[in-house]
């Protein structure tokens, strides 16, 4: 019997595709020589279920330039309307509802894309780990061929050169694209948070003023609405750009790596395959587990069917309650309470989506960092570029990313979501009933977004970082692969021959 696991509890294992040596291959074939067709890249992986499939391709058309062009459009249209019908309060109610509603799919969505991230990211490192253990076998054979002498003249002729670099900066990216990584960097940063405090603590000085009424509370709502759609947006199309950046950046790391193999494969006529490896489970305590559990409903479709269902229901009580302020805040009330939580849920995954990937890309480069280190190969003054000093900035907003995404704070954010409904069911769910459990979420939920967008900055900026050292790597094992063989074929030794002692 198949029982249900999630994404975050599954192992990943994987082989990397073995470059076999042809038939007769000459071991002198030139190094800087390879077929194209030969070189594999990043393979993308297709879920063989049709509806997972069918999910991937909505939150890839959901984070994509066009749909948050027509959203940002829209809330323009929205603020434009608003002269002319600002005082209705069905219109007033109305933004609550879209915004409830697109905020929802987007949790499912951006929930999706995590998802999605982890199993894609894990899937290639282990790819990257397993060939890994075949350049360290090859490599071996290619020390104990050249012996110390000739391991130490082919390491000065290796420091002595420069690895090339790859461009992955904003430069090459379209000016639309580069606007929008811009963007992320002012609205993840730490005073764009305080700056919406600030605009809160203004609003709550306007209280008295407004005697505290619903109109009151309903200009706040309408505001962080607004808000939130644009900030869900954001992040939905921000992560498709960062997913598209990683994904190039793997692709030419793995076409590095498998060249790096033909290469090895030639030099020591070595025809084992690549063996594989296994990402085991992390360790989590119950608490995280469930959450894991909840994050992948979310980011199914069983998440959208229940909102279908909720609106479905929504829709026939409306003859009820004779299409008033008050129903037509409901829909929004029980989708708002649902992203409260949802937002939560969020922050906390995301932080563990990162620390996995993290942990799995720190094995791979001290793997390779422990290889150059025997084949004497320098490389101070390109690796460790992740030990910079983190400025001021960097320090709170990480000590922000820490505390909000504690397994602890979800709990919060359950019981906080469970005092909302209690209070607008004392209230008996009135229009301001239902304003407390409209605004206080709507509050909480758009700093968790713009908390999310600079956990998601800070995350890529490492990530981008480790991809630099280590397609670095691979270049100082290829040009150590180069020049091994250019020195054996000096000496004229064969493929298994070794070079006498100096």
């Amino acid at each position: 019997m198949n029982y249900f696991t999630p994404a975050f509890r599954c192992e990943v294992e994987g082989i990397a595709e073995t470059k076999w040596l042809e038939n007769g291959m000459d071991a002198k074939v030139d190094m800087r020589d390879t077929l194209n067709n030969e070189v594999s890249g990043l393979r993308a992986r297709r879920s063989p279920k049709l509806v997972d499939r069918c999910l991937d391709v909505m939150v890839r058309v959901s984070g994509s330039v066009p749909v948050f062009l027509i959203i940002l459009a829209g809330l323009l249209t929205w603020a434009l309307l608003g002269i002319r019908f600002g005082n209705v309060s069905v219109w007033i109610a109305s933004i609550s509802d879209v915004q409830a509603m697109l905020c929802y799919v987007f949790d499912s969505f951006i929930m999706r894309q995590l998802l999605r991230q982890y199993s894609d990211q894990r899937e290639a490192l282990v790819e990257l780990q397993s060939r890994s253990h075949s350049h360290q076998r090859m490599l071996a054979d290619v020390r104990k061929k050249l012996g110390r002498g000739g391991v130490r003249q082919v390491a000065e002729k290796c420091n002595a050169e420069r690895p090339e670099s790859v461009d992955y900066s904003l430069n090459t990216q379209s000016l639309l694209v580069q606007g929008i990584m811009y963007s992320a960097r002012a609205l993840g940063h730490v005073l764009s948070s305080l700056l919406f405090w600030v605009c809160v603590v203004i609003w709550l000085g306007f209280g008295p003023h407004c005697n505290w009424s619903d109109r009151w509370q309903l200009y706040i709502n309408d505001a962080t609405s607004a808000l939130m759609i644009l900030v869900f947006a954001f992040l939905a199309c921000l992560r498709e750009r960062y997913a598209d950046s990683n994904n190039a950046s793997l692709d030419t790391i793995f076409r590095l790596d498998s060249t790096l193999e033909m290469k090895l494969r030639c030099l020591t006529k070595d025809d084992l395959p690549n063996p594989m490896v296994v990402d085991p489970l992390p360790k989590e305590n119950i608490l995280q587990v469930v959450i894991f559990y909840y994050a992948d409903i979310v980011g199914t479709l069983v998440g959208l069917m229940l909102l279908v269902l909720v609106i479905i229901v929504w829709a026939a009580v409306g003859p009820v309650l004779h299409y008033d302020s008050s129903w037509w805040l409901l829909i929004g009330t029980y989708a708002g309470l649902v992203g409260l939580f949802d937002s939560f849920v969020l922050r906390n995954v995301q932080s563990k989506v990162h620390q996995y990937i993290k942990g799995q890309m720190t094995m791979v480069l001290h793997a390779d960092a422990a290889l150059l280190t025997e084949l004497s190969l320098a490389t101070d003054d390109t690796a460790g570029s992740n030990a910079q000093r983190p400025s001021l900035s960097q320090t709170v907003s990480r000590w922000m990313d820490a505390v909000t995404s504690h397994t602890l704070m979800v709990m919060a954010g359950f019981l906080l979501t469970i005092g909302c409904v209690v209070a607008s069911s004392a209230m008996k769910w009135s229009l301001t009933g239902q304003l407390i459990s409209n605004v206080p979420p709507s509050i909480i939920e758009t700093f968790f977004m713009l908390i999310l967008i600079n956990g998601q900055n800070d995350a890529e900026a490492s990530a981008q970082m480790d991809l630099d050292d280590l397609y670095r790597y691979r270049q100082w094992l290829l040009s150590f692969t180069r020049h091994a063989k250019e020195l054996l074929e000096v000496h004229g030794l064969s493929a298994t021959a070794e070079m006498p002692a100096p």
